[in-house]
């Protein structure tokens, strides 16, 4: 399996672990984060040892609403249970995440805010 795909997976698992719905792309209900490739996706790391994979994905809480002062409460509560998941992950860095706005996902406005997290896979980890 893919380096990239096995972390993805791993940020996927520690966001159902904690009860924290997820998507990758297409279909989501909100509130919700969804999971995507940051930019740069990937990187080799040569500090990290020979053949370090640094991958880089996109973490976008989504609120149910969109502009109130109701959906700051819903995104700020998402964020510190995102971080949390996060944190159970080796490797995985806390995110930063973005001021919060109204984004038009799948044809509706969300609130929503970003972060990009970074996950330094080493080359013996491949091959699991």
């Amino acid at each position: 399996m893919s380096r990239l795909i096995a972390s993805r997976g791993l940020i996927l698992e520690a966001l159902e672990a904690a009860g924290i719905p997820a998507a990758t792309g297409g279909r989501f209900s909100a509130p919700c984060v969804l999971v995507e490739p940051g930019d740069p996706w990937a990187d080799v790391e040569r500090l990290q040892g020979r053949g370090s994979r640094l991958g880089r994905w996109q973490l976008t809480a989504i609120a149910g609403r969109s502009d109130t002062d109701a959906a700051f409460t819903e995104l700020a509560d998402l964020v510190d249970r995102v971080d949390a998941a996060v944190l159970t992950v080796a490797g995985l860095q806390l995110p930063t995440w973005a001021r919060p706005t109204d984004r038009q996902l799948g044809g509706a406005s969300y609130g929503a805010t970003v972060a990009t997290v970074q996950l330094m896979t080493p080359k013996e980890e491949a091959a699991r």
